[in-house]
């Protein structure tokens, strides 16, 4: 009886890490994916910073909605910083601001795969546990 409850144990730690796993695995695929999103916003903001001003562009006014519009100032960018509050910041101000956050995110994301690694390693010590009796 003592064994048969040893083996549902490590079953249900086993299931339990296999949910860790999913769930971390999926918060560094959004990591990665904002990683990657901020590169190309950086990569936007100096390609702006570099169009001749009075040059037409499309300007978005809601998701995958877009209006024609000139370039009047290609120095500074109007920048949330949140509750309804904006700012004005130079390109190269905003440009820091996202590579400060690109390296908080790369940290997440090895820290979330040091994680994931460990978990990784206890369930196949249950999972060799179980292979072996």
């Amino acid at each position: 009886m003592a064994e048969q409850e040893n083996w549902q144990e490590m079953y249900t730690q086993f299931q339990h890490l296999q949910e860790q796993i999913e769930r971390i695995t999926e918060h560094a695929e959004l990591l990665n994916q904002r990683h990657a999103e901020l590169d190309i916003s950086i990569n936007a903001m100096q390609e702006l910073g570099k169009t001749e001003l009075e040059t037409e562009i499309l300007s978005p006014i809601a998701n995958g909605i877009f209006f024609k519009s000139a370039l009047k100032d290609n120095k500074t960018l109007i920048v949330n910083v949140g509750a309804d509050t904006t700012v004005e910041r130079t390109i190269d101000e905003v440009v820091d601001l996202l590579e400060k956050q690109k390296k908080e995110i790369a940290a997440n994301i090895v820290e979330a795969e040091e994680v994931l690694h460990e978990l990784h390693s206890q369930a196949q010590k249950i999972y060799n546990v179980i292979e072996n009796k």
